[in-house]
């Protein structure tokens, strides 16, 4: 059966819609256009359509992807233009491609996520300090944040699912840009870096007010960052 991998937008209109919403989203367009999706077997088929990481409450993203399982062959640019034409405002599918039948499923395969978050400034901060600051923090050897689970606080070392972290200063903000680890590798909110990074400098940036976007999701291959439309 074709395998449809779809690359998305999710906007301010959709902001504040969980990863359930999305899923029910994207399933009423599908029937809307008339996709013929292929269904799973058992006493509750549902529709083969699956997303590479699920995206946080309140969290815009530039670039998300899905795959979708059909039962026909189809036309992909007549797919691609009924699906998009059938999402709810905020929702923009960008692009789509056929991919392989024995193609790793996206969850297990995107293991690396983009993010750039808004972080309001309570004083004064130079970006002399700013850089000096994120200079210190990357070059911890742990960074150990307190998770609360049913069982109680957990701490947890999130210093290596931080790829990169960079800060810029602009308008009374400060635009952070990072990567972390997400996927079966473990997964690290950006939120928590941040955190993390405004407790350990002390600086006075506000980081229970952040406005957070997903840039991309990567497959991390040999120390490449690599889309998960451009897979062979």
């Amino acid at each position: 059966m074709p395998r449809i991998r779809i690359e998305f937008s999710k906007g301010e209109q959709v902001r504040f819609l969980s990863h359930l919403d999305m899923l029910k989203a994207f399933e009423r367009a599908v029937r809307r256009a008339e996709i013929p999706i292929a269904f799973s077997e058992g006493f509750n088929p549902h529709p083969r359509l699956s997303f590479a990481s699920a995206l946080a409450v309140g969290v815009t993203s530039e670039r998300e992807y899905a795959d979708l399982e059909l039962k026909d062959d189809v036309d992909l640019r007549d797919i691609i233009g009924r699906l998009a034409a059938a999402m709810p405002p905020g929702i923009e599918i960008k692009a789509g491609r056929f991919i392989p039948d024995n193609a790793p499923a996206l969850m297990a395969e995107v293991n690396r996520a983009a993010y750039k978050v808004l972080a309001p400034v309570n004083d004064t901060l130079q970006r002399e300090e700013l850089d000096s600051q994120i200079e210190d923090f990357m070059s911890l050897p742990e960074v150990v944040i307190t998770k609360w689970t049913r069982k109680g606080p957990r701490q947890k070392n999130i210093r290596p699912g931080i790829v990169s972290f960079e800060g810029y200063l602009s308008d009374g903000e400060v635009e952070f840009s990072l990567i972390t680890v997400t996927g079966s590798e473990g997964n690290i909110r950006p939120e928590e870096a941040v955190s993390a990074f405004t407790k350990h400098s002390g600086l006075p940036i506000d980081s229970d007010s952040l406005y957070i976007r997903r840039m991309a999701l990567y497959i991390e291959k040999g120390g490449k960052l690599v889309s998960p439309m451009d897979i062979n």
